[in-house]
Protein backbone atom coordinates (compact mmCIF):
# COMPACT_ATOMS: atom_id res chain seq x y z
CA UNK A 1 0.00 0.00 0.00
CA UNK A 2 1.15 3.63 -0.36
CA UNK A 3 0.49 6.33 1.57
CA UNK A 4 -0.59 8.78 -1.03
CA UNK A 5 -4.37 10.15 -1.92
CA UNK A 6 -7.26 8.26 -2.38
CA UNK A 7 -7.33 9.56 -6.03
CA UNK A 8 -3.46 8.23 -6.46
CA UNK A 9 -4.65 4.53 -5.29
CA UNK A 10 -5.44 1.48 -6.56
CA UNK A 11 -8.60 -0.50 -6.40
CA UNK A 12 -6.91 -3.07 -4.70
CA UNK A 13 -5.62 -0.49 -2.42
CA UNK A 14 -8.79 1.37 -1.41
CA UNK A 15 -10.75 -2.37 -1.21
CA UNK A 16 -8.01 -3.53 0.98
CA UNK A 17 -8.06 0.03 2.96
CA UNK A 18 -12.23 -0.14 3.41
CA UNK A 19 -12.36 -3.47 4.92
CA UNK A 20 -9.43 -3.00 7.18
CA UNK A 21 -11.64 0.63 8.73
CA UNK A 22 -14.41 -1.32 8.66
CA UNK A 23 -13.09 -3.94 10.81
CA UNK A 24 -11.28 -1.55 13.47
CA UNK A 25 -14.20 0.37 13.77
CA UNK A 26 -16.94 -2.34 13.95
CA UNK A 27 -14.56 -4.14 16.10
CA UNK A 28 -13.69 -1.37 18.63
CA UNK A 29 -17.30 -0.65 19.33
CA UNK A 30 -18.33 -4.32 19.53
CA UNK A 31 -15.24 -4.95 22.08
CA UNK A 32 -15.98 -1.80 23.98
CA UNK A 33 -19.55 -2.66 24.41
CA UNK A 34 -18.52 -6.20 25.17
CA UNK A 35 -16.71 -5.05 28.10
CA UNK A 36 -18.57 -2.51 29.62
CA UNK A 37 -21.39 -4.59 29.66
CA UNK A 38 -19.47 -7.44 31.28
CA UNK A 39 -18.15 -5.15 34.35
CA UNK A 40 -21.91 -3.73 34.74
CA UNK A 41 -22.95 -7.06 34.93
CA UNK A 42 -19.84 -8.17 37.40
CA UNK A 43 -18.79 -10.34 35.05
CA UNK A 44 -15.61 -8.63 35.15
CA UNK A 45 -14.08 -5.75 37.12
CA UNK A 46 -13.07 -2.17 36.39
CA UNK A 47 -9.79 -2.56 35.15
CA UNK A 48 -8.98 -5.94 34.87
CA UNK A 49 -6.96 -7.15 31.95
CA UNK A 50 -8.71 -9.11 29.56
CA UNK A 51 -6.82 -11.34 26.45
CA UNK A 52 -8.50 -10.98 22.94
CA UNK A 53 -7.84 -12.43 19.55
CA UNK A 54 -9.12 -12.03 16.14
CA UNK A 55 -8.73 -14.09 13.06
CA UNK A 56 -9.19 -12.84 9.55
CA UNK A 57 -9.23 -15.82 6.62
CA UNK A 58 -9.75 -16.43 3.30
CA UNK A 59 -10.49 -19.60 2.89
CA UNK A 60 -9.77 -19.86 -1.01
CA UNK A 61 -6.13 -19.16 -0.54
CA UNK A 62 -5.89 -20.64 2.54
CA UNK A 63 -4.76 -17.61 4.27
CA UNK A 64 -4.79 -16.82 8.20
CA UNK A 65 -3.61 -14.03 10.50
CA UNK A 66 -4.09 -13.98 14.46
CA UNK A 67 -3.77 -11.00 16.49
CA UNK A 68 -3.60 -11.25 20.19
CA UNK A 69 -3.43 -8.74 22.43
CA UNK A 70 -4.62 -7.64 26.31
CA UNK A 71 -6.96 -5.16 26.72
CA UNK A 72 -8.08 -3.37 29.55
CA UNK A 73 -11.96 -3.41 30.66
CA UNK A 74 -13.44 0.36 31.48
CA UNK A 75 -13.81 1.90 34.60
CA UNK A 76 -10.58 2.96 35.98
CA UNK A 77 -9.74 6.02 33.88
CA UNK A 78 -13.00 6.66 31.95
Amino acid sequence: MNSGSREEMSDVEVAMRKFLKQLGVTAHQELEAALAAAVADGKLEAGASVPVSAEVTIPEIGFTHQVTATLLTPGTDG
